[in-house]
């Protein structure tokens, strides 16, 4: 099921400390759309003001055939939950389109901004291999990543898309190199059957860990590369751009040779906590939740989802009234 949540406090808790800052003051901003619209619909003030004010609530409002439902006198079918129990129904006056936007927009938000922590978890478990950029391709990948991180210490918007766009162009171009390279070093590493003769003249472990290791670097970077356009285009609020672009570079990563690659990173020998093919097949393992996850973002964006549901507490509805008790 496809839902736009929007929760009472955004999962943002991996990211690095200055993009945290502008994701959350992004979230911040459209769930501040979100609050102001529902102060305004009509029974919700009066239902809210009888819940425990401290307490998260969530208010479900279920679309039908990718529209908010209404029925025959024109309320839209809705509830409020707390601990998975409907507390009251709710019966809504038409959301106002600004409302259905910025719901759009944080769950769009959240799914971009959960691949990247993911992507980013992968390839804190590798070995740290990149100490020197092998070539240009590698190099290209991180001076788009620089270019991101200059950009976040920019306090001028347009200035920071700016800022922002020339790094996804740059980034683009570096993965685009590197995938390619890393199906050519994949494939030229040694094949992971060890005959009879294999090891007599020569050790073919060794071999591995030398032709692997810029398969690795390889891998590595297109990672880093990937996690940062998603943090890129969850900024700049362009879930169509990014989902187009992650499928393609997701796709294109996978059929590189992931599967052949962890099975030939089990020649190289056993020197970390984790084996050599753990981060290979880790990719493989959750690339199949990453792909459900940008299909969930295009289904936002076409508003083709289940339901909006969002968590909030009384208090925040009913503002300045509430402080005034």
């Amino acid at each position: 099921m496809t839902k736009a949540l929007i929760p009472c406090n955004p999962p943002f808790g991996e990211l690095e400390k200055d993009n945290l800052v502008i994701q959350k003051n992004i979230f911040k901003k459209n769930r501040d759309i979100i609050l102001s619209e529902l102060r305004c619909l009509s029974g919700v003030p009066e239902i809210i003001s009888q819940l425990n004010q401290d307490t998260v609530y969530k208010i479900v409002a279920a679309p039908e055939g990718a529209k908010l439902y209404k029925n025959a006198v024109g309320n839209i079918k809705g509830v409020f939950y707390k601990d998975g129990q409907i507390v009251e129904h709710a019966k809504f006056k038409a959301f106002h389109p600004s409302l259905v936007k910025a719901s759009t927009a944080i769950g769009s938000q959240i799914l971009l901004v959960s691949i990247a922590m993911q992507l980013n978890r992968i390839e804190k478990g590798m070995s740290k291999i990149i100490n020197e950029f092998h070539n240009d391709r590698i190099s290209e990948i991180f001076s788009g990543c620089n270019q991101y991180h200059q950009a976040m210490t920019v306090q001028n918007i347009n200035r920071q898309s700016r800022l922002i766009e020339h790094a996804i162009q740059t980034l683009n171009i570096g993965i685009e190199k590197t995938i390619r390279s890393l199906k050519m070093q994949i494939e030229d590493a040694p094949n992971p059957q060890i005959g009879f003769f294999d090891n007599w003249f020569t050790n073919k472990s060794k071999i591995a860990e030398e032709k692997m290791k810029m398969a690795e670097e390889s891998f590595q970077a297109s990672l880093i590369g990937i996690k940062t356009l998603s943090e890129c285009y969850a900024i700049l609020n362009e879930p169509v751009t990014a989902v187009s672009v992650l499928t393609k570079n997701m796709s294109d990563l996978k059929a590189s040779g992931i599967e052949m690659a962890a099975r030939k990173a089990r020649l190289i020998k056993f020197k970390t906590s984790a084996p050599p093919e753990a981060p290979w097949k880790k990719f493989l393992k959750y690339e199949p939740k990453f792909m459900d996850e940008i299909q969930s973002c295009n289904s936002l964006t076409n508003k083709e989802f289940d339901c909006i549901e969002i968590e909030f507490k009384p208090k925040e509805l009913l503002g300045n009234k509430y402080e005034r008790m």
